[in-house]
Formats: structure tokens, sequence, C-alpha cells
């Protein structure tokens, strides 16, 4: 009998020297909309989801601004903004503590209108690059992109040449600077028209993604997103994939702020 409880406590003991499972990283999807709101959202919900759970992360779906909290911000490796637009809903000490996760070493990911965001909190323009001005071209425009860096993960899956998208382009002012970010994509504007209503830049310069880095943290933003079409192209897909990869493991590659 005592031998038997001898072996049932060593046992017991065994087990709880195991280390627990490590829980997966996690990424916070957030796509409220204080302004337009894109038909896309849903399915860019679910196609996130489905590409954090190949990436090996937990996703969490959610708009609620709790989850901005500082200690809240903590439990996510990455955070993505789904076409969010205008002001959010989250206060001050909620926005700043957006700037220090990633300022920390967190990960973000910014999804077309995401650039459309914030513009009242200049310290997210500057996180995330830059803030929307504009779309000369619209949804049914169909142009020509030109990958900057075809070897870079996030650009080879568009490939090395130039290629054709039926998209809404948009264009950028203040805070973006192309020397302050890594473009990965951007207009050619060789082979697009420029001579369009709403065109602002006289430098030619029209970036479509980029990545970046902010303090310790790595942010990646992709200017494509508006079309549903756009979100079931294989190609977006994996641009978006190698995103969240990259926002999540670092990426020395980018200049930092």
């Amino acid at each position: 009998m005592v031998r038997t409880l001898i072996l049932i406590v060593a046992a017991a003991l065994s087990v709880a020297s195991l280390a627990p499972a490590e829980r997966k990283p996690r990424v916070l999807i957030y796509s409220h909309t204080a302004g337009f709101r894109h038909d896309s959202i849903p399915l860019g919900k679910q196609t996130l989801t489905d590409l954090a759970v190949r990436a090996g992360f937990e996703p969490v779906v959610s708009d609620d601004a709790e989850h901005f909290d500082p200690a809240k911000l903590r439990e996510f490796k990455v955070v993505v903004f789904n076409n969010t637009t205008g002001e959010l809903p989250l206060s001050n000490e909620r926005r700043q503590a957006l700037l220090d996760f990633v300022s920390a070493g967190g990960g973000f990911v910014g999804v077309h209108a995401a650039t459309d965001t914030l513009y009242e909190f200049n310290g997210y323009g500057v996180m995330v690059g830059g803030y929307f001005d504009g779309h000369p071209w619209n949804s049914g425009d169909t142009v020509t992109i030109k990958n900057e860096e075809p070897e870079h993960p996030i650009a080879k899956p568009w490939g090395a040449a130039p290629f054709e998208l039926t998209e809404e382009i948009y264009q950028f002012r203040a805070p973006y600077e192309r020397s302050k970010v890594r473009v990965l994509l951007s207009l050619d504007t060789a082979k697009t028209s420029l001579a369009r209503p709403g065109v602002k830049r006289t430098d030619g310069d029209f970036p479509l993604a980029w990545v970046r880095r902010y303090g310790e943290g790595r942010v990646f933003y992709t200017a494509l997103g508006h079309n549903e079409a756009v979100w079931r192209d294989e190609r977006f897909r994996e641009h978006l994939l190698a995103g969240l990869q990259y926002a999540a493991k670092g990426g020395e590659d980018a200049p930092r702020k």
C-alpha cells in the first residue's frame, strides 16, 4: 500500500514538473470603422483568420477597444488593422499604448484603409508610415503595379514583372517619406496614366506596400485590399501571410523610424 502511494505521488510530481504547452502567439484582427465601411471587411476577417492559423498564430477577431489596454496588448504578438477608417473609439491612453506596443517589439499590419485612420493622432501616422490622400484610381480601374523588391518574401508572390490589377489605388501624404520606409510595391507610372482627377503628387511616388521598423517593432502596410476579388487572389493572400510573419518575427532589413 505504501509503495503504491509512493508511486502515485512520484507520478503526480513528474506530471507537475512538465512544462505547460506553450500558448500560440496571438494576433488581434481589428476592423472598426468610424468612416467609410468597406464591403470586403467580412472576407478580410475570414482571410486574415485563415492566414493567422496557417502561420501558427491564434487569431482574435474583435473590435473591442479594451484589447488596447496596455496589459492586454501585451498578450498579442501582432495587431492587424483590417480596413479601419476614421477616428477610432480609442482613448488617448489606448492610442499611445498601441505605439508603445509596437515600439517595444510588437508587430503591426495595416491593410488598405488602415492609413485612412486616426488623423487626429499624428503619432499613428508616423508609426504606420503615412496617411491616405485620396484614390485617383477607383475600384473599377485597372492599373499596372511595379514590384520594387521581387526577392523580398512579402513582394515575391507577385512575381518580378510588372502586373495589372483592378483595384482602388491610394496616394499618400505626410508623414509619408520614401526614405523612412522600404517600398516593396508601387504604381508603375510608366504604364499607368497620371492624368486623373485628384492626382496631387508631382514626384511620381505612389507606393502600394512597404515595411519599416518602429523602435524595436515591425510594421507592414499594404494599400491593396479594397476589392473582394483582390482578397481572393492567391498572390494577395501570400503577400499578407508573409507580412504577418514579418511583423511577428522581425526584420532588420527595414529602416527604423
